[in-house]
């Protein structure tokens, strides 16, 4: 609309400016004598040339006053639009707007397998540390998004463990521990698969079982 209004604009300038030429070259020709009634003519046909450009201004004046308006909602819209875009990425990095999209499900449960000679026996257990590394090494990996069971995750939410059981923004919750990330799921399972991972030393060395699914959609509920 801005660039329609503005292609006007130039046609209608151009338009004034070959009148005003037209008038120049009737006026003038050095060859032909004036008499009074070819002066009166010509300042009629001036006068009314003059009002054809006045009237030409005023429509002029009057695109010029459109454009402008438009010209001006266009840069709100922008602004507004820009805003908006703003929020909704505040919103969702701060946990206070549903999301939804591909990422990976990790499920995590206490090791059940025979404890070793002098092994510790919580050595077998899931800790809030172990959920920390994990979620931890999911962030690296680009999660944009990440839910403990049901609760959403942010910078400060509380993890603490109590025996068997894990507490997530003062809500507790027994196992299995279901860790949700969005993000790439190949960077994100990789996080969670490679040998170099958190994860893959809980399962190696502890016999923690963690399960890991590639989805191609997940859902992550606003933080209540």
């Amino acid at each position: 609309m801005v660039k329609a209004m503005k292609n006007r604009l130039l046609v209608l300038g151009v338009f004034i400016l070959g009148v005003m030429l037209s008038m120049f070259v009737k006026s003038f020709n050095p060859l032909e004598l004036m008499t009074v009634d070819k002066v009166e003519g010509l300042r009629d046909e001036i006068n009314a040339k003059n009002g054809e450009i006045r009237q030409l201004e005023t429509t002029l004046n009057s695109y010029k006053k459109e454009l402008g308006i438009y010209e001006t909602a266009s840069e709100e819209e922008n602004i507004k639009d820009a805003m908006e875009k703003e929020l909704e990425k505040l919103k969702s990095s701060s946990g206070r707007a549903d999301v939804e999209g591909r990422g990976v499900m990790v499920t995590m449960s206490d090791s059940e397998r025979e404890l070793k000679k002098d092994e510790d026996p919580n050595d077998l257990l899931i800790h809030d540390i172990d959920i920390l590394r994990v979620i931890n090494d999911l962030k690296k990996a680009g999660a944009t998004a990440i839910s403990i069971n049901s609760e959403r995750v942010i910078e400060n939410s509380k993890i603490e463990c109590s025996g068997s059981t894990i507490t997530v923004n003062d809500t507790t919750y027994g196992e299995p521990f279901v860790i949700r990330a969005l993000g790439d799921v190949d960077a994100l399972s990789s996080a969670v698969d490679s040998p170099d991972s958190y994860s893959y030393l809980l399962k190696t060395v502890y016999g923690i079982d963690i399960d890991m699914e590639k989805k191609a959609n997940i859902k992550i509920k606003k933080l209540e």
